[in-house]
C-alpha cells in the first residue's frame, strides 16, 4: 500500500499520464482537489440544467406530461396523504377496484414520495403542484447523487459533474419521464458513496447510512431496488476479495447492520405485495419477453431526440429505448483502458450484470433469477434496469474524464479546463429533446363531485368504462378524479388488473343493459357517474337516454364540465320481487 501510494504520489508529480494513471478510492484523500466547487455549486448547477431539459414544464407546474401515469402519480400520493392520518394500518387498501384489498400494492407504492409530499398536500397544496415538484427534484438529486459518488472517487469535481449530467439526463430517464417511481433513483449512487466510505473508514455510522439509502431506493422504487440488490451481489464481492484486513472487517460488520436496517424498513413494507401476489398472480412470461431489450436498442434514441430522433428512434420502442450518447461511451472506453484497478473492475463487471439483465431471457441470468428469485417474478420490463447500465456508465465515464483531463495538464494544460467542459456541454447536446406535451389538470372538484360528497356513503362507477380488450381507457383518469371525493370505486388504473375486474368489464359490455345494471349491482355499485367528455355525443345521448327511461335508478344533473356535460345515477335498491324500493 505504501509503495501504491508513493507510486501515486509519483505520478501526480509527472503529470498522471492517461495511460497509467490509477485513481482508486483506497487513494481518495491524494486526490482530491482543493479547488473542487461546493456541492451546493453542483445543486444550483443541476437544478438549472433541470429547468432547461425538462423545459418548458416549469411554466406549467398545473399540467403533466399527456400519459395516463400521470393521473395514476398524482393519484398514488393523493391516497397516501388522505389515508396516512385516518387509516395508517389500512394504507395498502386503497379505494380502487372496489372490494378487493392490497389494491395500493398492484403497483408500486412511492411510499416515500408520499410521505414526503403529505405536508404540503394537508397544507392545501394541489396535488399536480406536488407531483411536478417531486419529477423536479428527482433530476437534481441523482445528478447530486452521483456527483457525490464520482467526485470522491475520482477526486474530480468536473468528472462528477459530467457523470451527474449522464446518469440523471440521459435519454432513458425521459422515457420515462412519467414514471415517477423510475425517475427517483437517486438512492442508489448514494448507497454507494456511503459504501466507499464504509470501506474506507470501517465507521458503523457510514455503514449504517448505505443501509438507509438503500431501504430509501425500496421505498421510492421497488423495481431498481431488486435490480439493483442483484447488481451488488456481484459488485461488493469484487471490492473486497483480498482486503479482508482488520479495518476491512470492521467495515464489513458494519455494512452487515446496514443491511440490518434496511431488511427490518423494508420486509415490512413487502408483506402487501406478497398479499396481493397471492390475489392477482405473477407476471406472464410473454411480458418479459415482450419489454426485455435486444442489442439494437442500446442504439435507439428517443424519437424527440433532437440530434438522434430521426436516425435512430425508430429502432426502440417504449421501455426500450436505451442510448446512451456517443461522447459516454468513449468516456467509458477510456475509462476502462488497461491497467484496471478494483474499483473500475467492480463497476464493469456491474455494468455487464446490468446490460445482461435488460436482455431478459435472451441473457444469461434473468432466466434463473425469474426461476429462483420471488420478486423476478413480479417485474414485466427487463429494460427497466436501464438506470443501473447508466449508473455504471456514469462512473466508469467519470473515470474516462479524470484520465483524459490528466492527459490534458500534462501536455496542453491551458487547455485542460476548456476540454472538460466542452465534453459536458457535447452531453448535454446529445441529450437534448423536443418538449414534452402537457395537458392541463383540474385541482379543484367538478360540481357533479361537489354533489357526491353531499351523498349518503356508497360505491361509484365512472362511464364509460374500459372493455376487456382496451384496458385501461379513461381509469387512470377517474383514478384521479376520486382524489375529490374519495368514494369507493370500482374502476381501477395500477399495474396488474385483477381477475375481478376483467370480468366485470366483460359483463358489462352491454351498458345500460339489464344484465349490465344487475353486474354493477352485484358488485355494490350505488352510483353512476357518465361523462359526456368521454363518449362521442351521440352514444352518450343514447346512454343517459335509456338510463333516464329506468325506473330503478334515480337521474340527477346535467352538470358542467367546461364545454361537456355530466350525468349522475343512483342505483335504487330492488325489493325481492325485483322491483325497485324509492
Amino acid at each position: 500500500m505504501k509503495a501504491s501510494r508513493q507510486e501515486q504520489k509519483s505520478s501526480a508529480a509527472a503529470g498522471a499520464r492517461v495511460g497509467s494513471a490509477t485513481v482508486a478510492v483506497e487513494s481518495e484523500a491524494d486526490t482530491i482537489s482543493s479547488s473542487r466547487p461546493s456541492v451546493w455549486m453542483a445543486v444550483l448547477f443541476f437544478t438549472l440544467l433541470t429547468a432547461v431539459m425538462t423545459w418548458p414544464q416549469v411554466l406549467h407546474p398545473a399540467s403533466v406530461p399527456d400519459n395516463v401515469d400521470s393521473y395514476f402519480n398524482m393519484w398514488r400520493l393523493a391516497w397516501v396523504a388522505h389515508q396516512l392520518p385516518r387509516d395508517p394500518l389500512h394504507l395498502f387498501d386503497a379505494n380502487i377496484f372496489y372490494p378487493l384489498r392490497h389494491t395500493l400494492a398492484y403497483s408500486d407504492a412511492v411510499l416515500l414520495q408520499g410521505v414526503a409530499s403529505a405536508p404540503l398536500l394537508w397544507l392545501g397544496v394541489p396535488v399536480v403542484f406536488v407531483y411536478n415538484l417531486l419529477i423536479f427534484g428527482s433530476f437534481v438529486l441523482c445528478a447530486t447523487g452521483m456527483f457525490l459518488l464520482v467526485r470522491d472517487l475520482t477526486g474530480r469535481a468536473d468528472a462528477a459533474l459530467i457523470s451527474g449530467i449522464v446518469f440523471a439526463f440521459a435519454p432513458y430517464r425521459f422515457d420515462h419521464y412519467f414514471h415517477l417511481e423510475l425517475l427517483w433513483a437517486p438512492w442508489m449512487p448514494l448507497s454507494l458513496w456511503m459504501l466507499h466510505r464504509t470501506l474506507k473508514s470501517g465507521r458503523l455510522r457510514d455503514g449504517v447510512w448505505t443501509g438507509v439509502f438503500v431501504a430509501a431506493q425500496g421505498l421510492s422504487c421497488i423495481y431498481y431496488t431488486v435490480f439493483f440488490a442483484t447488481v451488488l451481489v456481484a459488485f461488493v464481492p469484487v471490492l473486497l476479495v483480498g482486503r479482508l484486513t482488520r479495518s476491512h472487517r470492521r467495515a464489513v460488520l458494519a455494512l452487515i447492520a446496514g443491511a440490518v436496517l434496511a431488511a427490518a424498513i423494508l420486509v415490512p413494507y413487502m408483506l402487501p405485495y406478497r398479499a396481493a401476489r397471492a390475489e392477482i398472480g405473477e407476471r406472464e412470461a410473454g411480458f418479459v419477453v415482450l419489454y426485455a431489450a435486444g442489442p439494437k436498442h442500446y442504439l435507439a434514441a428517443m424519437p424527440q431526440s433532437l440530434l438522434y430522433g430521426r436516425l435512430t428512434g425508430p429502432l426502440g420502442r417504449h421501455e426500450k429505448r436505451l442510448f446512451p450518447g456517443v461522447a459516454v461511451v468513449l468516456l467509458v472506453a477510456i475509462g476502462l483502458w488497461p491497467p484496471l484497478d478494483r474499483t473500475r473492475l467492480a463497476y464493469a463487471v456491474a455494468l455487464a450484470v446490468a446490460v445482461d439483465i435488460s436482455f431478459g431471457f435472451r441473457g444469461l441470468l434473468f432466466g434463473w433469477l425469474r426461476e429462483h428469485v420471488m420478486f423476478y417474478r413480479g417485474l414485466r420490463v427487463p429494460a427497466r434496469v436501464g438506470q443501473q447500465v447508466l449508473l455504471g456508465l456514469a462512473v466508469l465515464g467519470g473515470f474516462g474524464v479524470s484520465r483524459l483531463a490528466a492527459w490534458f495538464r500534462e501536455h496542453r494544460p491551458t487547455w485542460s479546463a476548456v476540454a472538460v467542459a466542452s465534453l459536458g456541454g457535447v452531453i448535454i447536446c446529445e441529450y437534448l429533446m423536443l418538449p414534452v406535451s402537457l395537458v392541463a389538470v383540474e385541482t379543484t372538484p367538478s360540481p357533479v363531485y361537489r354533489w357526491l360528497l353531499q351523498q349518503p356513503p356508497g360505491v361509484v362507477a365512472e362511464f364509460p368504462m374500459p372493455g376487456q380488450y382496451n384496458l385501461p381507457f379513461h381509469d387512470a383518469e377517474y383514478d384521479y378524479l376520486s382524489t375529490f371525493h374519495w368514494r369507493p370505486l370500482v374502476n381501477g388504473y395500477s399495474g396488474m388488473y385483477p381477475a375481478a375486474y376483467n370480468r366485470l368489464v366483460t359483463a358489462i359490455g352491454g351498458f345500460p343493459s339489464d344484465a349490465s345494471l344487475a353486474a354493477l349491482r352485484a358488485a355494490g355499485v350505488d352510483f353512476l357517474i357518465v361523462h359526456e367528455r368521454f363518449y362521442d355525443k351521440e352514444r352518450y345521448r343514447s346512454v343517459t337516454r335509456a338510463l333516464d327511461e329506468r325506473d330503478d335508478v334515480a337521474a340527477y344533473g346535467p352538470f358542467a364540465d367546461g364545454p361537456f356535460a355530466i350525468r349522475a345515477y343512483r342505483l335504487l335498491p330492488l325489493s325481492r320481487g325485483g322491483a325497485p324500493r324509492f
